[in-house]
């Protein structure tokens, strides 16, 4: 018998293997590809996934979801010591949402934020993106960007 939480995580892995779009991206690839969209409107470089990135954001996601923490950037100094510890020093931001059912709606959210479109339009070059439901049925969503020192 699988722990209560292993269960969660592979019903989410399940789930988002078969939620592929029309062009078969995962909802973690489509928000990538509106940030980039958006990204290279105002002439930034696109951010390129990254795994380690992706699996410190989905953690997150699903310890907001979960209830463990509260929904927010709680926990960012302690993403960031296991960041450079994994990856290397560098400057390093997050967004976080919850409760959005596009990729597209999601990312017009944190456009119109001035603090998430700040991050969305800095100078990072590796993206990471984690998404997580709640019991409700409500996905909570964290994006870390990233860029190492001396990029």
């Amino acid at each position: 018998m699988l722990p209560k939480f292993l269960k969660a995580i592979i019903l989410v892995l399940f789930t988002s293997a078969l939620s592929l779009n029309a062009q078969g991206l995962s909802f973690e690839e489509e928000i990538l590809n509106e940030v980039n969209i958006y990204r290279q409107s105002k002439g930034l470089k696109p951010l390129i996934n990254n795994a380690m990135l992706s699996q410190i954001a989905q953690k997150h996601s699903r310890d907001m979801a979960l209830g463990k923490v509260s929904f927010g950037h709680g926990g960012f100094k302690k993403r960031v010591k296991k960041i450079e510890k994994t990856i290397g020093l560098g400057a390093t931001a997050e967004n976080v949402a919850y409760g959005y059912s596009s990729a597209k709606e999601l990312v017009q959210g944190w456009i119109n934020s001035p603090g998430h479109r700040k991050n969305m339009e800095g100078d990072y070059e590796f993206s990471g993106i984690g998404i997580f439901q709640s019991k409700k049925g409500v996905p909570f969503f964290t994006h870390l960007f990233y860029t190492p020192i001396g990029y």
